[in-house]
């Protein structure tokens, strides 16, 4: 959890966005899930779209998300359900476990369509609505999200938040409530997903 704490994943966020562009190219795996290279493309003009206006608008965001889930449709999970966090970042509900097959199928289903859809233009929103700062740890982001909205308590540290995520055994041990609004955005919107116990659920079989 210590890893990279302190250390910045670029200068700016246009670097960021240049990191992101020159990672598009490169990807051996999107290259084996789009072929033909449209997603490619189409991911590509969005990154370049970003770059020019200083950041994803909501509209790009919104629209790949949209197309994440046509796609997840499209493979035959008609139930799949999208939670929009209060600052506008979305994750996908939890759903039962299926069978092995059955997973494992959704796993790669969910990961080739992400990869052709919103992953790496989500990382960048994501970046610039929870993470400004640029941090290269995730919960060095998010704790600094949680600071910089007056939502973690006086003193609240690294090692408090650890604690809230990994080792409380009941919500009632909590230092901070995690999974309140003001909270859960801070943390989906640095790669750490959280949902509440009335979140709703996908019944994808």
């Amino acid at each position: 959890m210590s890893d990279g704490v302190g250390e910045k994943a670029a200068s700016s966020l246009s670097e960021y966005i240049d990191q992101s562009i020159r990672m598009v190219e490169s990807s051996q795996q999107l290259k084996e899930f789009d072929p033909s290279g449209d997603a490619s493309r189409r991911i590509l003009k969005v990154l370049e779209r970003a770059k020019s206006q200083g950041g994803v608008s909501v509209s790009d965001y919104e629209s790949v998300w949209a197309d994440y889930k046509q796609c997840m449709v499209d493979r035959g999970y008609e139930d799949i359900k999208l939670i929009k966090e209060s600052n506008g970042i979305y994750k996908e509900a939890p759903h039962r476990a299926g069978t092995e097959e059955q997973n494992a199928r959704y796993g790669q289903d969910m990961l080739e369509c992400g990869t052709l859809t919103y992953a790496t233009i989500a990382d960048v929103y994501k970046m610039q609505i929870g993470n400004p700062n640029l941090y290269k740890n995730q919960y060095e982001g998010a704790l600094d999200c949680l600071r910089r909205n007056d939502v973690a308590p006086k003193g609240y540290t690294m090692d408090d938040f650890r604690f809230d995520l990994y080792e409380a055994a009941s919500k009632d041990e909590l230092k901070l409530d995690i999974y309140k609004p003001e909270a859960s955005q801070c943390l989906v919107a640095n790669d750490i997903t959280v949902f509440s116990e009335d979140s709703v659920t996908e019944e994808l079989w």
